[in-house]
């Protein structure tokens, strides 16, 4: 899963887009090589902040005011609004894998959905998965530290736990031994102790763990299940189903032991050690344990838990063969994320999110890199729900970090679909003053007058400055990043800012602007991400744009006062983010993104007001917006 931009460079829009910004850049003039332009050459209009709006002040006539502003609506309509409809539309999901399982069943393992299955209720003999209801009851009605005598009725023939008649160990070591090496020996003993003789044999002791095993399962209310032995092994009577397996199994992992011990890897204690037969976490990243099986009735067969993006799902499978088994349980693992996600609620919407976070974030956390954070050390509250009008029942939930925002519109959506997490166009909503509530409605509300960086009552400049510079005309790629700007608007080149040596790059085609260089670099970097539980070196964002978008404004230094302190800064804005450079600080720390999820709360918090009779508040659709973009349509078949 990926949070990614959401232009796509092989629709035509991108070439209107291209055209549209071609006729509006050629009609700007260029600025002169230095000093202060003059009003004919500046790249947009002067700003004068006035209480919380951005007042444009310019001399030109009103005709030619009126003829830019089209012009700079269609440059940000075409390269903003346009391409985010485009995407909407999700990938399907994989095609249902052909294994050679001849029972099979897919489940969420937090909720118990059943995703998909073939013949899941289908009984059948399952071998030594019997094994997890043992476990299951053993830990519910045993005592871990009970110290177990083993006798030679124990030692039962197959797997084995390499126990010896007359040795004594724990309860806890028989269980490593039952799931571990799947020790049938292992079965036998736990079923004897905690039926009530841990010292000498009693076939009674076994026979009354047996009943419990079946008093379990009906509590559960699972009716293809009947077991008449601790182990697996075939006898007549013993069977189960592939859902009812996922079923014992997701009440087992409701105890903390059981996912402790299914999940070890090895285990050492009173003179053994085992080691897991599972060979699948060592072939597929995120699963989390599982349990092996075979006999000549049941086949190969498999339980398998895996979790990825906070989701955990429970693959069982049965009558299978020992070239595919491992095959057929990770073709069903990769189908499974595929599936309908169950991220409805807030709080599965908050281990999806958190999941996210991880990748980036936790080696910062942890103190295992030093670089600034992508999204921050932990969430500005919890998950909540925001108006959008494409999810259901018009809600969408959302989370709000100090450096963006994550959001899910369709919780139905494939998980591995690629647009499952998206990041929100932030940015490009507080400079333009237009909140996005669908993918074609907007909400006006006046551009945001939160500082771009430093202190907030610095007086630096703000996201509604950036509002009529949105159209300007890029510095020419390779060149030195000079231009200052200033709370109220101007743009002066300052060549001494040269010596940071910050470069213009060349422009994107989506949207017109060039990301400067040190920007650049950042978006490029490679570092430690965590991957499915483990701590890997990858790129931090893969495109490079993923979570911040395209540029959407120039690269700008400005002077922002940091804990009092006036501090050169860069600022650029991308559709999602800004981010900022401050030569002067640590290394790892010198490019951050800026607090726009933070800023973003605040703009909602100060400019949400109900509707007026002049029409603030109300929502545009965006057959208004084209129409602004594109003028008075005399063809409805106008191209992009």
């Amino acid at each position: 899963m990926r949070l990614t931009s959401r232009i796509d460079r092989s629709d035509p829009t991108s070439q209107a887009y291209r055209d549209a910004n071609r006729r509006a850049g050629a009609e700007l003039r260029q600025r002169p090589p230095g000093g202060t332009r003059p009003a004919g050459h500046q790249r947009g209009p002067t700003v004068v902040m006035s209480g919380r709006r951005a007042a444009v002040v310019d001399a030109r006539p009103r005709r030619e005011r009126e003829q830019r502003r089209m012009r700079h609506l269609r440059v940000v309509l075409l390269a903003v609004v346009l391409p985010s409809i485009i995407a909407l539309a999700a990938p399907p999901a994989a095609a249902r894998p052909t294994v050679h399982a001849r029972h099979w069943v897919i489940m969420d393992a937090d909720t118990g959905e059943v995703l998909d299955g073939q013949a899941a209720h289908a009984r059948s003999a399952m071998a030594s998965l019997t094994k997890v209801l043992t476990a299951l009851v053993a830990i519910e009605r045993g005592d871990l530290a009970q110290t177990v005598t083993v006798v030679r009725s124990d030692l039962l023939g197959g797997a084995t736990a390499g126990l010896r008649a007359g040795e004594t160990v724990s309860l806890r070591t028989l269980l490593y031994g039952l799931l571990l090496p799947s020790g049938n020996d292992a079965a036998m003993a736990i079923a004897r102790a905690v039926g009530g003789s841990p010292a000498t044999d009693d076939p009674a002791a076994r026979e009354r763990f047996v009943t419990w095993m079946n008093e379990r399962v009906a509590s559960m209310g699972l009716t293809d299940t009947h077991v008449v032995n601790p182990h697996g092994l075939d006898a007549p009577g013993h069977f189960s189903s592939a859902h009812d397996l996922a079923e014992i199994t997701r009440a087992a992992l409701a105890s903390p032991t059981f996912v402790a011990i299914v999940g070890a890897a090895a285990y050492a204690a009173d003179g053994h050690r085992y080691e897991s037969t599972n060979e699948l976490p060592r072939r597929y990243p995120g699963v989390t344990g599982g349990k092996t099986g075979w006999t000549e009735d049941a086949g190969h067969c498999l339980i398998e838990v895996a979790e990825r993006a906070g989701r955990r799902l429970i693959v069982v499978l049965l009558g299978s063969d020992g070239e595919h088994w491992y095959d057929d349980a990770a073709a069903l693992l990769d189908y499974g994320w595929s599936l309908p996600s169950p991220a409805t609620t807030p709080e599965r919407a908050a281990r999806v999110f958190a999941w996210w976070r991880d990748r980036t974030d936790r080696p910062v956390s942890d103190g295992l890199v030093q670089r600034s954070w992508v999204w921050g050390p932990e969430p500005n509250g919890a998950p909540r729900y925001e108006p959008y009008d494409d999810a259901p029942g018009g809600q969408r939930l959302v989370q709000y970090f100090d450096k963006g925002r994550m959001e899910v519109t369709d919780p139905a959506a494939p998980l591995t679909g690629g647009w499952y997490v998206t990041g929100g166009r932030l940015a490009w909503e507080m400079i333009a003053g237009q909140r996005q509530v669908g993918s074609s409605r907007f909400e006006p509300l006046p551009p945001a007058t939160v500082p771009l960086a430093g202190d907030p009552d610095g007086g630096s400049p703000s996201y509604a400055t950036l509002t009529p510079l949105l159209g300007a005309t890029p510095a020419p790629a390779g060149s030195p990043v000079i231009d200052r700007l200033s709370a109220d608007g101007s743009v002066v080149d300052e060549p001494a800012l040269a010596v940071h040596g910050v470069t213009a790059g060349a422009p994107e085609p989506a949207t017109g602007h060039g990301i400067a260089s040190v920007f650049a670099a950042f978006l490029a970097q490679r570092g430690p991400v965590v991957v499915d539980g483990r701590v890997e070196d990858s790129p931090l964002f893969d495109p490079p744009v993923a979570v911040t978008g395209y540029p959407i404004t120039e690269a700008y230094w400005v002077r922002a006062p940091v804990g009092g302190v006036p501090r050169d800064v860069l600022v650029q804005c991308f559709e999602r983010r800004c981010l900022t450079y401050t030569p002067d600080n640590p290394p790892g720390w010198r490019v951050e993104m800026g607090n726009i999820g933070r800023a973003y709360q605040a703009w909602l918090d100060h400019s949400l007001a109900p509707a007026s009779a002049d029409g603030a508040g109300l929502a545009i659709p965006l057959a208004a917006l084209v129409a602004l973009a594109h003028g008075p349509a005399t063809d409805t078949r106008h191209p992009w």
